[in-house]
């Protein structure tokens, strides 16, 4: 199994195998790379127009699959088709297919797109026929260096802040993502530092009304600011599930952190265990000076309440986002 990056630049220096199958949940990767497939492949509107055919797995049969991978390519040297939610297919001539499989057509590049793969003998004997791509959700740990080396590839330094301001009003949809940095990009029109400054200035998301001010502002107690914050952020729209996720990341982390330094571990060394930017262990260590190891422990635990009784898991638990910062800068 190849990873996307792999593939891609498989891709990108024209090294193509004739049957891929795409598997994962990440939408945008699969996207990605039938847009490089389409790239490599064609290099006009017209040849593309004549030799790229997208197929469904909910509307079209195996046997239309087969039919325009054995047919020839028009005006040019090879021809591209895709089958979206491939797994969505009914196989009603597996054997016929197995033979494809077997001596695919040398002017073919088939492209099978599967969010989620059935365990079934068919789908692993196309498995082990083709060149599959890992296409699953990039962890929400890694998203930030994900977003940064994004951006460097477009020939902006993202900082690190910015990207982590990003993720926490955004969300973690790496099409969402990206197309607030080409927001921030085309508003910039310069290849510069993309600073959290700038990240504000095109998405409308302040300092002032954020999910990072709110999360700062419970680090440090601050009451009346902290239900002032979460007023605004429900106000405008935002959903108090993901704002909950994002606070009980950081103060994870903040448990975490708070653990390790219990066992006499040095600050350099926590970065490096817990891959921390400096502004992150900034936040931590202020968050430090208001709570301890075992207030932190509650607040996690009244987190993990706020969570349940949002997905109306435990309808004991109070949903309201006031009520749970004024918890958070009361824990005793």
């Amino acid at each position: 199994m190849k990873t996307f990056e792999q593939a891609l630049n498989a891709i990108k220096n024209g090294k193509l195998d004739p049957i891929y199958v795409l598997v994962g949940q990440e939408k945008f990767y699969h996207d990605q790379l039938i847009h490089a497939f389409s790239q490599a492949l064609f290099s006009d509107r017209g040849s593309r127009d004549l030799n790229e055919v997208v197929l469904y797995g909910t509307e079209n049969t195996l046997a239309e699959v087969l039919s325009q991978a054995t047919s020839y390519p028009m005006l040019a040297a090879k021809k591209l088709v895709v089958v979206r939610e491939f797994e969505k297919m009914k196989i009603t001539d597996a054997e016929t297919f197995e033979k494809y499989l077997a001596k695919p057509a040398k002017f073919t590049v088939l492209v099978l797109s599967v969010l989620n793969a059935p365990k079934n003998k068919f789908f692993q004997k196309l498995q082990q026929a083709a060149t599959v791509v890992d296409c699953k959700p990039i962890t929400e740990s890694r998203l930030p260096h994900w977003l940064v080396e994004y951006c460097k590839g477009l020939g902006y330094q993202l900082q690190p802040e910015a990207a982590h301001f990003l993720i926490a009003n955004v969300g973690t949809s790496i099409l969402e993502l990206k197309n607030e940095v080409e927001k921030v990009i085309n508003f910039k029109n310069d290849e510069s530092e993309i600073t959290i400054e700038d990240v504000q200035h095109t998405s409308g998301m302040h300092r002032e009304a954020n999910i990072f001010a709110l999360q700062k502002a419970l680090g440090q107690r601050q009451l009346s600011r902290s239900i002032e914050i979460s007023r605004r952020l429900l106000e405008s729209g935002v959903d108090a599930t993901m704002i909950n996720a994002v606070l009980f990341a950081f103060f994870r982390k903040t448990l975490m952190v708070a653990a390790l330094k219990r066992q006499q571990m040095a600050s350099a060394q926590i970065k490096q265990k817990m891959h921390l930017y400096d502004f992150q262990l900034r936040e931590i260590n202020e968050t430090l000076k208001h709570f301890n190891f075992v207030q932190l422990k509650e607040v996690i635990r009244l987190l993990h309440g706020f969570d349940k009784a949002q997905k109306g898991i435990d309808p004991g638990e109070s949903k309201d986002l006031e009520v749970l910062c004024y918890r958070i800068c009361r824990t005793s």
